[in-house]
């Protein structure tokens, strides 16, 4: 009777979990589709380089997935899991996606999908937890005070600028209806909880024609990442993505909402940021480590 009944609990409990693994397939779920994992690989393999510095090829990779379609994945995920997808990019999840395969490809040892998938979470979650969707970092000071303090990125804005502008970063929660996970209220008080420490973030910028002084452009290496800020009171990045340097000058690598792709702009990064003067008032500068 006692072996019955500790079978029977034994299939309830198999039942249980095969049936909550049934009801959330995403939650486990990491990788996109075999096809992305399959062409992220291919690029690891590409620039495959154990033991180098993955700055070097965040240029490089970036030019790779020029044409990539642009896809709201930030505002599209409920879960709080960085997929492994190359299909699609928002500015975000690009910046993400290539600094991960770039630390991948320079990781000692023989690289595989889960160094990737490993790479990718630390590189998108506050302090590299995947802990549901308010710990995904959606603003450019929250993700470069993080990743700095866990050593995957160093920040040169500083060592050339004094200039600094205070704001209170709370778009995201302002605009719950934009992203999906907020529609649960739980999540949605999580994160206006994360936002409320970020009433009086500290945001230091180089000055917008700044990239053209003698002094500056020719110490950004091909690769950096370049987030151009915007004047919009709460929230900090306009548009955030790599530089590669051709031969008339830098170019800026981004996943473009208004192009609907990721897209190197034709003209060099100075005359880039002086087009847009009405929507970047300053840019922050960051290396991959």
């Amino acid at each position: 009777m006692k072996i019955d009944t500790a079978r029977n609990i034994f299939g309830g409990m198999l039942a249980a979990l095969c049936l909550g693994l049934l009801a959330h397939p995403v939650m486990a779920q990491k990788f996109h589709c075999e096809a992305d994992t399959t062409k992220a690989m291919e690029i690891i393999r590409e620039f495959h380089n154990p033991g180098g510095d993955p700055a070097k090829i965040c240029g490089p990779v970036a030019s790779r997935l020029v044409g990539v379609p642009y896809v709201q994945v930030t505002k599209e995920d409920s879960l709080g899991v960085a997929e492994i997808r190359l299909d699609g990019f928002d500015d975000f999840s690009f910046v993400n996606m290539v600094a991960a395969l770039a630390k991948t490809a320079t990781s000692p040892g023989h690289s595989r999908a889960k160094d990737l998938e490993m790479a990718l979470e630390k590189l998108t979650f506050r302090r590299g937890e995947a802990d549901g969707f308010p710990s995904r970092m959606v603003y450019g000071g929250d993700w470069i005070v993080d990743n700095r303090a866990r050593g995957n990125v160093k920040e040169l804005t500083e060592d050339f600028s004094n200039n600094f502008k205070t704001k209170s970063l709370d778009y995201v929660g302002r605009h719950r209806d934009e992203y999906v996970a907020l529609k649960d209220s739980a999540t949605y008080e999580r994160q206006r909880m994360v936002e409320f420490g970020y009433r009086t973030f500290k945001i230091p910028h180089m000055k917008r024609e700044s990239s053209e002084w003698k002094q500056v452009g020719p110490e950004i290496q091909d690769g950096d990442l370049i987030m151009l800020l915007t004047p919009e009171p709460d929230r900090d990045v306009w548009e955030m993505g790599y530089v590669v340097r051709r031969d008339d000058g830098l170019h800026f690598i981004h996943a473009s909402e208004r192009d609907g792709k990721v897209v190197e702009e034709p003209e060099v990064l100075g005359r880039y940021i002086k087009r847009h003067a009405k929507e970047v008032y300053g840019w922050r500068w960051i290396r991959i480590l």
